[in-house]
């Protein structure tokens, strides 16, 4: 079984401009050179392309998904578009409803639409949202969507929602939605969601401690591949932090570069000897690999890390986020243009999806 290959994107600010004096100018052309990245991914024949929600946090621009995907649906063709995920309990159902059908014309159908509680409570708090009521939020909104994208006309009254006798058009495109994907790590969530159908990802902490989730997750598709469940099966994602050079040597090289300029950045001096910070670089690099935060190498070493990883935990589907920071736009372009033509190859017949 081939292990799909998409792209996550958290949109995160590069510390160089972070520390500018004036970092809000460095947005639009980021902006660009993301979209930029995109088309090139469209191009490569990548699978997928999330982009994060994130809100009142200066370190990402990921405030508005919806602006984004609508921009993305014009510079690409072929990948399918979505967000990981939209918070819940921060969109009010019949609005979001509207949106995702409008993106999903946009994207001639190609939209996905990840949905979560929110795991920031400092978001929800920001714009008077209890925390302590997100579950019970997530679960009425969902219902009010699924009602909505099937062509009903809805009312519903509660302390924290309230839609009266509401219909949208148009509908999305794909019926009777886009694929629904859930963000979250809790196991009993996790069977939840692979029962509803949902695709689920996991990712950035070491495939020890993400393997309880995904094999709730496959117990709970199973179980409802078992019964009279009319949901499709979900995929099962792996996210991780990606580089790649034509070698493993080269990789590791940059890298360590890479976390040698970020170390100056954040030092507020010239803090030891120049082979002292090295050692600290070095040691940062070893740390990522350990810690499996990210996989950084050549073709056959990244490939061998992804395929052992989903073998592990059953997934069939790898999001890469191949902007760290510090990696100028041409780095990036080469680790999106060898998981294409090196990497994907390699994994084009990994036992992945296994039973839990």
């Amino acid at each position: 079984m081939a292990i799909r290959l998409g792209l996550f994107d958290i949109m995160q600010v590069d510390p160089a401009e972070a520390t500018s004096d004036d970092p809000d100018r460095a947005t639009p052309s980021a902006y660009r050179r993301r979209l930029d990245h995109l088309a090139l991914a469209d191009e490569l024949g990548f699978g997928l392309a999330f982009v994060a929600e994130r809100h009142f946090m200066p370190s990402y621009r990921a405030g508005s998904p919806a602006a984004w995907l609508g921009a993305a649906s014009q510079r690409t063709r072929r990948i399918r578009l979505g967000v990981l995920a939209y918070t819940l309990p921060l969109h009010h159902p019949a609005l979001l409803a509207e949106e995702v059908a409008t993106l999903d014309h946009l994207c001639a159908g190609r939209l996905e639409v990840g949905l979560g509680l929110g795991h920031r409570p400092e978001e929800l708090v920001a714009i008077g949202v209890d925390p302590r009521q997100r579950v019970i939020i997530f679960q009425e909104r969902l219902a009010i969507l699924r009602a909505l994208w099937s062509g009903g006309q809805v009312g519903f009254a509660s302390p924290t929602t309230t839609i009266r006798d509401v219909a949208i058009h148009p509908l999305p495109l794909q019926s009777p939605h886009p694929p629904l994907w859930y963000a979250g790590t809790d196991a009993a969530a996790a069977t939840w969601a692979g029962g509803q159908g949902m695709g689920m990802a996991v990712g950035f902490r070491p495939t020890a401690a993400l393997a309880p989730t995904a094999t709730a997750f496959l117990a709970g598709r199973a179980a409802a591949a078992r019964g009279d469940d009319a949901f499709a099966p979900g995929s099962l994602a792996l996210m991780r932090h990606v580089y790649v050079a034509e070698t493993d040597e080269r990789a590791r090289a940059e890298v360590v570069d890479d976390l040698l300029r970020l170390r100056a950045l954040a030092s507020a001096g010239d803090r030891g000897s120049r082979s002292d910070r090295r050692a600290l670089a070095e040691a940062d690099a070893d740390a990522l690999t350990r810690d499996e935060a990210m996989l950084y190498g050549g073709p056959e070493s990244v490939a061998a890390a992804i395929a052992a990883a989903a073998t592990t935990l059953g997934t069939d589907t790898l999001l890469a986020n191949v902007h760290a920071a510090g990696v100028d736009d041409e780095r990036v372009a080469r680790t999106l243009r060898l998981l294409a033509s090196e990497v994907a190859p390699r994994l084009a017949e990994v036992g992945a999806g296994a039973a839990p």
